[in-house]
């Protein structure tokens, strides 16, 4: 029979190559965080941190670098802190009544830490009857949802939609940032889960996901607002017909 010599790698190579697969998963993981596929506030780009600097520091086993075991044990350390945190946020968020009527009306695709994210800009307000929430032709920053109550819309004087509970007010004025089309008027007492403007922005603009959650749900409901004003104007032209 015929005796191959097998070469396994001495203990100095194989540190070697460890650190050499931690490295390139550095950059690979850096990598795949430009081009969209991880997220910074994900899960798995921590993870991977936590591995390739493990590897790293295996690889100053046989040659100590203290400054660089200070960076690796660093990044491994700030990235259990961000699963930890993460983790916290996902499992004990908490949220009110009110909170949860708008999540499953609007915000069901959203996770619930994302969803406290958007709700921690927004204020319980509540309006009397008679109350001007948006007014026609005028710029607003208001942004609402209404949990009870009911409120009037009128274009150039004439009503044309009634707006009651889970019904979202001033989405296309704050989408477009346009001046207002219709005067809201509350015609009984109404409380409202409204957004701060300038802090909910600030949010949308860090959280892609979140924006485009918020812009669907301004879209459907965009959507069937419009359905309802048609129907309530088709309505109001047929009454003195039939009279």
């Amino acid at each position: 029979m015929l005796n191959f010599p097998i070469d396994f790698p001495t203990s100095l190579q194989l540190v070697t190559m460890v650190g050499v697969f931690g490295a390139g998963l550095y950059i690979l993981n850096y990598f795949l965080l430009q081009i969209g596929i991880v997220r910074g506030n994900g899960v798995l780009y921590p993870v991977l941190v936590i591995v390739a600097a493990g590897c790293v520091l295996i690889s100053m086993a046989e040659e100590f670098n203290l400054a660089g075991a200070i960076i690796q044990m660093s990044y491994i350390a700030i990235s259990v802190i961000g699963l930890l945190r993460g983790y916290l946020s996902r499992h004990l968020v908490r949220f009110s009544e009110a909170e949860r009527q708008f999540i499953s009306q609007h915000l069901h695709s959203l996770k619930p830490h994302q969803a406290r994210r958007l709700l921690n800009t927004a204020v319980i307000q509540t309006f009397d009857t008679g109350d001007i929430l948006i007014e026609e032709g005028e710029t607003t920053d208001f942004l609402g949802f209404v949990l009870k109550g009911r409120t009037t819309v009128l274009k150039d004087g004439q009503v044309i939609n009634q707006c009651g509970a889970d019904e979202i007010l001033g989405e296309l004025t704050f989408s477009l940032g346009l001046p207002a089309t219709a005067t809201v008027i509350a015609t009984e007492p109404t409380t409202c889960l409204v957004f701060d403007d300038r802090r909910l922005s600030r949010v949308l603009r860090r959280n892609r996901h979140i924006d485009d959650a918020l812009k669907a749900a301004h879209f459907r409901h965009a959507r069937q607002k419009l359905l309802n004003s048609n129907k309530h104007t088709l309505q109001a032209q047929k009454r003195p017909t039939a009279a």
